[in-house]
């Protein structure tokens, strides 16, 4: 019996691991419904609220370590933490999101409702609540959303219900293949089919002329990036892709130059003002900016031209990356850690746009493009979004596939195009349809040149948000409750 127990625990810790196929790069989606089920399934077969936390432990740990497990590189790799350890820390932060599914499942059992709606409607109900609430509690990480990896086949929804709406219904289809097999395939044909008819319209519409985009990928590695012995080589290195730059707009990516803004050499800022003034070009950098205090410092994008009047402050830091949650409790670990410019501050979630090139340019930094709820909040005021990141933290794995897979989402659920400029990759420009037009192979310095187009008008989904599927989500649960005290 135990044997048995063991090897389904098994099975599902592969279910969960397996998914990580269904996301960028190999994109192949259809691992993450069959993922499902067997994690559904074995909700099903648990028989009481308590054993169905292990099931959701066993999968969520695959799931959270596949999916995730490149943070070992930041920590160990780059942050100096001695392999046992970062090892160590990766199961802890998986076994943390794993509490998510248990969560789930634990829930599925718990709540009164009739037992055709158990497994059918209230199972991947509760799972998509868990997902938003882990993109919540604590900041949140809402990496790997199972709704990111149906942008492909579901996409023509995310304008409407976004990431979490489209999740829910595929993982619905699943939880009717529990009850219902030829229900579920007419089910998920609907889906499908009334995706590609919703692509159809176009919720925004193109304004002004197209504009020419220079994005400058200067792949400069983590171990370089931050030390002094290299600082005039990253300098002479973006100075030479603005100097080969064609666009109307030039990117450098987040913390291009390693240092602060106003530490960065006056001749160099000039020399570059001199080369986009004569492009008649925009250059926006991502460098870090001093507050009004030393120890006040801002992780940062400006417009050079103006760079006191006009610039994007990050406002969703990363835990640990950016800032210490609760020094008090985790100041030792961070004390292994070798992070430069640690202890950001949080600028607020509402900024202007940069205005230039005939439209507005919403800013977004790092992994803040993963929170699609955020996003569409400057997003709403803008007509191109832009994201500086530099995934070098993370070379040698398949986190930038990833990340651009995510802010792909982003640009369809907002209808906009959105530049993605990074030091070592994934940089590319991703149209108002979530498709990639064009973008640079990792780890080489280049410049991708491209046209964009600025976008006006508003989805269904940049007026709402996730609120509309949330509260659908929770109405359904409390009708299930309702329901069941009536029979």
């Amino acid at each position: 019996m135990l044997k048995n127990r063991t090897l389904l625990l098994l099975i599902q810790c592969l279910a969960g691991a397996s998914t990580v196929a269904a996301f960028a790069p190999l994109s192949q989606f259809w691992l993450l419904p069959i993922a499902l089920w067997i994690l559904f399934t074995g909700w099903q077969n648990a028989g009481s609220a308590r054993q169905a936390l292990w099931p959701g432990l066993a999968w969520g740990l695959g799931y959270f370590v596949a999916n995730a497990g490149w943070i070992y590189i930041s920590l160990h790799t780059h942050g100096k933490m001695p392999a046992p350890a970062a090892a160590g820390a990766v199961l802890l932060f998986a076994a943390y999101l794993a509490l998510f599914p248990m969560l789930a499942g634990w829930l599925t059992w718990k709540i009164p409702c009739r037992d055709s709606w158990r497994f059918t409607l209230i199972a991947p109900t509760l799972f998509i609540l868990c997902e938003w609430l882990r993109g919540w509690l604590f900041t949140g990480f809402p990496w790997a959303s199972v709704g990111s990896a149906q942008i492909d086949w579901l996409g023509g929804l995310y304008p409407i219900i976004g990431s979490y709406g489209a999740g829910w219904l595929m993982a619905l289809s699943v939880g009717v293949f529990l009850w219902d097999k030829k229900l579920a395939l007419g089910l998920a044909i609907a889906l499908f089919s009334s995706s590609q008819l919703l692509q159809k319209i176009n919720w925004t519409h193109p304004i002004g002329e197209p504009v020419k985009v220079s994005v400058l990928q200067g792949n400069i590695g983590q171990s370089m990036k931050w030390n002094s012995d290299f600082y005039f080589d990253s300098l002479q290195s973006y100075l030479t892709l603005t100097q080969a730059a064609k666009g109307q707009l030039i990117l450098l990516p987040e913390t291009a130059i390693p240092s602060f803004f106003n530490e960065i050499p006056a001749d160099y800022l000039a020399e570059l003002r001199q080369i986009a003034q004569q492009k008649s070009a925009t250059l926006l950098m991502g460098v870090a900016t001093r507050g009004a205090e030393p120890q006040q410092y801002q992780n940062s994008v400006v417009n050079l031209a103006e760079p006191n009047q006009t610039q994007y402050a990050k406002s969703h830091l990363v835990p640990f990356g950016e800032y210490i949650p609760l020094p008090w409790l985790f100041g030792w670990a961070y004390q292994m850690l070798e992070m430069p410019m640690s202890g950001f501050q949080r600028a607020p979630l509402a900024q202007a746009p940069f205005n230039l090139n005939g439209g507005q340019i919403a800013a977004n930094i790092c992994y803040e493009d993963v929170f699609g709820d955020e996003i569409r909040i400057n997003a709403a005021n803008a007509t191109l979004l832009t994201n500086f990141t530099n995934m070098a933290w993370f070379d040698g794995s398949w986190a930038a596939e990833q990340h651009a897979q995510m802010a792909r989402a982003r640009a369809l659920e907002n209808g906009r195009y959105l530049i993605r400029a990074t030091n070592t990759g994934k940089t590319a420009i991703i149209d108002a349809k979530g498709r990639i037009v064009s973008s640079l192979p990792e780890q080489t310095q280049a410049v991708l040149e491209g046209e964009v187009r600025h976008m006006q008008g508003h989805t269904p989904y940049q007026w709402a948000g996730d609120k509309p599927v949330i509260g659908l989500l929770v109405a359904l649960l409390v009708l299930a409750f309702l329901r069941s005290r009536q029979n």
